[in-house]
């Protein structure tokens, strides 16, 4: 359980001592503390948006084809004849 939080921690940046740095980014008044941090932090939130993209079509693509496959046995069923080669 450590090890999936410290790796969400790394993902997203998550300061090791937040009140340490929430105290000390109330005084960073040039965002010296979190230089470069915003693009990599973008990036991971990008890319878990492509993942979740690719989650849901390739759920859709599966439903469909579980519709799919429904129709054509039901179609067998009622039919009495076989689609399969």
């Amino acid at each position: 359980m450590k090890d999936q939080k410290k790796e969400i921690a790394e993902k997203y940046l998550l300061p090791e001592r937040p009140f340490l740095h929430g105290i000390a980014s109330a005084f960073d008044m040039f965002a010296v503390l979190n230089q470069g941090k915003s693009e990599h932090l973008l990036a991971n939130l990008r890319e878990d948006a492509r993942q979740s993209e690719r989650d849901v079509v390739s759920s859709a693509w599966r439903d469909i084809g579980e519709m799919l496959y429904q129709s054509l046995k039901q179609y067998e069923t009622v039919s009495g004849r076989s689609i399969q080669k």
